[in-house]
């Protein structure tokens, strides 16, 4: 099985001083696709090390009807003013909870190519007029792809989250503590039983060096449908899917084998960084699920399939234990 692609998404409103716009977090309301995109200015240059100096990301708001053609925003949404996200906002992924849509992005409190200063960022906003910045969520070490569960998991806030280079889970009791964190205590002793909570691990080739968590899980009968992304040891960013048990999700009940999206096409396979689908937002229309993944860290795109097509093929294909 493979997701068919759609193609770049379209712009009004660009502004000539974007030089990439890419990796963007998704949800539909009444009708209109909001889109966050990561927004990085032109002026940027690559540098020895593979990376880029003066390079900061910050994440914008589009909007859509048809989900293909967006209106860029005239200011960025969430930018990097913050000790904690000074150096980038990166890679949002937006969960729609208790009537209130929750931001989670990559926050970088030091220099990219440091290495150092990766954590998870979190703001909330009740229509995308103005976010509300609540500071860091999860344990103090480098830390990313981080989606919240669309609904409760035993009567707790499920997180996903990647502390390299597998999938784990987190959880907070209520929107409080969420966005408070949970004290150091309890931080250190999440880190020291930190293979208890992984939820995926490395299995395939096509997986071998790091795998993340894409958009938030989508909650079916059959269990929780992931999407998420897997990187080899060349770099070369891929992307799967796993079904996880509604009230365990570390108990996976399917997973994909091989990748469903791979770089294949020009937009993925050159750009600031060659050999990337990225996805990180999906929305359901009708029996569609639209995909939407940033292509080679430079533009964002669309691809498709039907929801059940995807499921079925999980449950027949893929399967790996009997769900209770």
């Amino acid at each position: 099985m493979e997701l068919e692609r759609h193609g770049p998404l379209e712009f009004s409103n660009m502004n000539e001083d974007i030089s990439a716009i890419f990796n963007p977090g998704v949800v539909e309301c009444n009708g209109v696709i909001y889109l966050l995109p990561r927004v990085v200015k032109s002026g940027y240059t690559k540098i020895n090390e593979g990376g880029y100096k003066n390079y900061v990301s910050k994440i914008w708001l589009a909007k859509s009807s048809d989900g293909k053609k967006f209106t860029l925003s005239d200011r960025p949404f969430i930018k990097p003013d913050e000790p904690y996200d000074v150096y980038g906002c990166e890679d949002p992924r937006v969960t729609r909870l208790y009537n209130k849509y929750f931001i989670t992005y990559t926050a970088l409190s030091e220099p990219a190519l440091s290495g150092r200063g990766q954590r998870i960022g979190l703001a909330s906003t009740n229509d995308f007029s103005e976010p509300e910045k609540h500071g860091i969520i999860g344990p103090d070490v480098n830390d990313k792809d981080a989606v919240i569960f669309p609904d409760e998991i035993d009567g707790r806030i499920g997180v996903l989250h990647r502390i390299e280079p597998h999938i784990q889970i987190m959880y907070f009791y209520d929107i409080e503590q969420l966005k408070k964190n949970h004290d150091d205590e309890f931080w250190n002793e999440y880190i020291k039983e930190l293979q208890k909570h992984v939820v995926l691990d490395r299995r395939y080739e096509w997986e071998s060096r790091k795998i993340g968590a894409g958009p938030p899980p989508i909650k079916t009968k059959e269990g929780w449908m992931l999407i998420y992304h897997g990187v080899d040891e060349n770099n070369i960013y891929r992307v799967g899917t796993a079904l996880l048990d509604l009230d365990d999700p570390r108990r996976v009940i399917a997973r994909s084998p091989y990748p469903i999206l791979e770089p294949e096409i020009d937009c993925e396979l050159k750009g600031d960084v060659d050999n990337v689908v990225f996805p990180e937002g999906v929305i359901i229309r009708g029996d569609e699920l639209f995909v939407y993944y940033g292509a080679a860290d430079r533009i964002c795109c669309l691809a498709k399939c039907e929801l059940g097509h995807l499921i079925d093929f999980l449950l027949d294909e893929c399967h790996l234990v009997k769900s209770n």
